[in-house]
């Protein structure tokens, strides 16, 4: 980033009820190119890890996998030593690493989304780490792209194995 960059508040979401699924609407715009999301203190209803994925979407709908419309690359690393790397045709799986809902166990994320608005493909990056009862620390590096010329206009972070009990979800533009 260069040093005049600034970010800019665009949307907080505090997680307060059980859910699996949050969506963030009506955030990317013509204004910025650019975007970061900070994910902090998110939890879930069970005691073992489990994923959070990403998806798009238009203003109407949320854009499914289907048709290979997305695509992935993620490497992880814990401090057990076991390393590995997956990469897949789906919805943004692993975006935000895992979370873990063992007490006193926390996760830091942070990822960018590139050129939502415009009628290219959006790229997203993300890095993450997390503590947890098998694991000390466990990160995880992901990157990936819608592979569809639409414009997307906000994004939504699910978990398909289980519920996130609390959280906040940050949503900045990126100035120049």
């Amino acid at each position: 980033m260069i040093g005049s960059d600034r970010l800019v508040l665009l949307n907080r979401t505090d997680i307060t009820t059980s859910t699996n699924q949050v969506s963030v609407t009506n955030v990317f715009n013509a204004e910025y190119d650019h975007y970061k999301i900070v994910v902090a203190n998110l939890t879930s209803v069970d005691t073992s890890a489990s994923q959070v994925s990403l998806r798009f979407h238009d203003g109407s709908s949320t854009i499914t996998a289907s048709d290979y419309h997305y695509c992935r690359f993620r490497q992880y690393n814990n401090q057990a030593a076991d390393t590995g790397h997956s990469a897949a045709s789906s919805i943004i799986q692993f975006f935000f690493g895992e979370i873990d809902g063992n007490t006193g166990f926390n996760t830091a994320n942070v990822g960018y989304i590139f050129n939502p608005f415009q009628t290219g493909y959006t790229f997203a990056t993300s890095e993450s780490v997390m503590s947890a009862s098998s694991h000390t620390a466990k990160g995880h590096l992901v990157a990936g792209m819608l592979r569809q010329t639409i414009s997307v206009t906000g994004y939504t972070l699910n978990n398909p194995d289980r519920n996130y009990d609390e959280g906040t979800i940050l949503t900045y533009g990126i100035a120049n």
